[in-house]
């Protein structure tokens, strides 16, 4: 059953407790909360928008006029021009632009084995890399705010490599990675504010003048957001809430105080999403995005430590369609997380399957069969001990699982997410009969999906998808390795 990605932003949105931000106006009072009509208009007043309204605010118009920006294969990056005045923010933001080319360099050496060799966007794409990586800071720092703001202009930038830019995203968003045939696809934007104040502000004026969806970015929560939507514009701050301050978006926290690379793999984490948004839709199940995003940073990175996936929005839970198995399908409250859950032990390393493993076996009672065996897996509470529960955790046959008892919510929610990080990793290189086979469905996948999205007329869900594909379900009331994909899943952890 397919749910809408951009639900799935929201998924973890209880994991977001552990995340912190501030007021833009300068300190407000604690017991009054922001002043977002204010925070709004100061905004517009900032970037020439006073007076406009909904259906004058063309906001990539805005976004051109009014940040830095580059086009990077499927995305365009944008970032306040005044942001790269400071020389750590400019070193950064490089960074984060060479990452960006290096996720999509990851995702066209994934398709390869289905679409075949990718020789003229991997050539392109090493072109680009290069030119990022000579980029200078002190060029970045005095970008000009009276001339075109796109990067290819402002810094030195050779026909060849103008070129390879133009070629590389109109590949990207053609669907050659894909070998399909896309026309009139548009970007991904992604908008990086380094800044709780530019972000905070930015997410006001999207409540202004979007009236019909003030409620949704006008909350209790919005300064908590280290990501927001706007339309097809991802929206991500570069800093946490100040833990002391919170309502003070003048202040904010380095999100690299306890890793040196979790500013990193947020971004890398979340602009992975807006790529299998770009070209899936709904056609992929959000629990298999995230996963998958989750899998990116991995593989990137080495380890995890992006801390939230989704739309981080405080900690209530949105509706079934991004929930987990068992959730209030009409939302909640969900207690928040301990950053220091024992399910990051390995920090990701190994794709969780270790700690999976462990909750496997540990979830063993006498008088299971090996069946129930495999479907059973222990939650830890360090006063109350172990509570078991058992598979299905994807797709339909889990919609009518319950929640555990609350002193074990938290708990479920982190054994979750590291199931369908290892499910993702699964997909990618154990589904098959060996892992050459797997990457093969695994492109398979990819193609059918981006296929169905591009069809009106083909209503299929991510589940019929695996079914047409794999030849069985992705899961059962009873998984097992005979009768779906989650069955092979969990026979496959017990092997590794």
């Amino acid at each position: 059953m397919s749910k809408p990605i951009a639900h799935l932003l929201a998924l973890l949105t209880a994991l977001a407790a552990l995340l912190l931000a501030p007021s833009l106006a300068g300190p407000a009072p604690q017991d009054e909360g922001l002043d977002f009509e204010a925070l709004a208009k100061a905004f517009a007043t900032d970037h020439g928008l006073d007076g406009l309204d909904e259906w004058d605010v063309d906001f990539r118009a805005v976004l051109d006029q009014g940040y830095a920006h580059v086009a990077l294969g499927i995305f365009d990056v944008y970032y306040p021009v005044s942001g790269l005045e400071d020389g750590k923010n400019a070193a950064m933001f490089q960074e984060l632009c060479g990452l960006l080319l290096e996720v999509q360099k990851l995702w066209l050496e994934s398709m390869q084995p289905h679409v075949g060799k990718l020789r003229e966007p991997l050539d392109d794409l090493e072109d680009v890399q290069k030119w990022v990586a000579k980029w200078k800071t002190s060029a970045l720092r005095k970008i000009d705010p009276e001339e075109s703001l796109d990067l290819a202009d402002q810094l030195k930038t050779s026909d060849r490599q103008r070129e390879a830019i133009a070629r590389l995203q109109a590949s990207f968003l053609e669907g050659d990675g894909l070998g399909i045939e896309r026309e009139g696809a548009l970007s991904s934007p992604l908008i990086l504010l380094p800044t709780r104040e530019e972000f905070v502000r930015l997410m006001c004026y999207a409540g202004l003048i979007y009236e019909h969806d003030r409620d949704a970015y006008w909350t209790d929560e919005t300064h908590t957001w280290i990501e927001g939507r706007i339309s097809d514009m991802r929206a991500l701050a570069l800093e946490y809430t100040d833990p002391v301050h919170p309502l003070d978006i003048t202040r904010g926290r380095d999100m690299n105080i306890k890793h040196d690379d979790e500013l990193q793999q947020h971004v890398v984490q979340r602009a992975y999403l807006s790529l299998l948004q770009n070209y899936f839709g709904e056609h992929l199940d959000p629990a298999v995005a995230v996963g998958l995003a989750i899998n990116t940073d991995i593989d990137v990175f080495g380890k995890d430590h992006a801390r939230l996936e989704g739309d981080p929005r405080g900690n209530s839970t949105p509706p079934r369609e991004v929930f987990v198995p068992g959730g209030n399908p009409n939302g909640g409250y969900l207690p928040p997380l301990s950053a220091e859950s024992h399910w990051r032990e390995f920090e990701g390393e190994f794709r969780f399957v270790t700690k999976l493993q462990q909750a496997q076996k540990a979830g063993n009672e006498t008088g299971q069969d090996s069946r129930e065996k495999l479907r059973s897996f222990a939650l830890k509470d360090a006063e109350a001990g172990q509570y078991i529960v058992h598979a299905p955790f994807l797709g339909t046959p889990a919609f009518d699982k319950g929640m555990p008892p609350e002193l074990y919510v938290g708990e479920y929610m982190e054994f979750f997410r590291a199931y369908r990080t290892g499910f993702a990793h699964f997909l990618r290189t154990g589904a098959g009969k060996n892992e050459r086979e797997s990457k093969e469905l695994f492109g398979q996948l990819m193609v059918a999906m981006a296929q169905a999205n591009l069809t009106y007329d083909d209503q299929r869900s991510f589940e019929e998808l695996i079914q047409d594909i794999y030849g069985v379900p992705l899961s059962s009331a009873e998984p097992d390795t005979k009768t779906d994909l989650e069955g092979r899943f969990i026979k496959w952890l017990d092997k590794q």
